[in-house]
């Protein structure tokens, strides 16, 4: 059975878990699969494009070497009309960012407008978790980075632990303004009720020392 039938058959948990099995394939040396799921990615059918997607970033996860030289092919996916295509692809992007930054860079703009959309959970935390990444790259990245977050932090309350997480990612690079900042965040995080939100605070204050 070819991968386009495969994905076609399979929807939900289903779909996860056999984008899954088939990304375990591609890094144990089936580099076929990936070479279709990128290009499946654009399919015109939702199953298909998420059920690819999440092949894709799955690899980018364990070796995004593999998916880096690709991200100019998957950049249109981000136009999806479903969420979950999107918040895989913008992961991907910040998973690869490191290896491609000149092409990661040209989703900066979509990712602007996932945090300022009401675009559900899913597809905010990849979306600074891609940002955090990204920001990461040079001190010129974090400045361009450092407002969306900021912003994020004021009205996405739910997303408190991957933004310091993502703050954390840059730390190194921040310059002493956004240190400062980033300090007040993290204290806020300090005050936080939830142990998780606390954990990440904690941390991210050790870095900017």
């Amino acid at each position: 059975m070819s991968l386009l039938e495969q994905l076609k058959n399979n929807k939900g948990t289903v779909s996860s878990s056999l984008g899954k099995s088939l990304a375990e394939q591609v890094l144990k040396g089936d580099v076929n699969i990936i070479k279709e799921a990128i290009q499946l990615v654009l399919y015109d059918d939702k199953n298909v494009r998420a059920g690819a997607a999440k092949i894709v970033e799955q690899v980018a996860v364990k070796n995004p070497e593999l998916v880096a030289p690709n991200l100019k092919e998957l950049l249109p996916s981000l136009n999806s009309p479903e969420p979950q295509t999107r918040w895989m692809i913008i992961n991907t992007f910040g998973l690869s960012a490191k290896l491609n930054p000149v092409v990661a860079v040209k989703a900066f703009d979509k990712a602007k407008q996932f945090v300022e959309q009401n675009s559900g959970a899913c597809l905010w935390d990849r979306t600074i978790c891609y940002l955090g990444y990204l920001g990461a790259l040079s001190s010129k990245q974090a400045l361009a980075v450092f407002p969306v977050l900021e912003q994020a932090f004021k009205s996405i309350p739910g997303q408190t632990k991957t933004i310091l997480e993502a703050f954390a990612r840059m730390a190194e690079v921040m310059d002493r303004t956004m240190k400062q900042k980033t300090l007040k965040f993290a204290n806020e995080g300090l005050k936080s009720g939830k142990a998780s939100i606390k954990g990440c605070a904690q941390k991210l204050v050790k870095k900017l020392k």
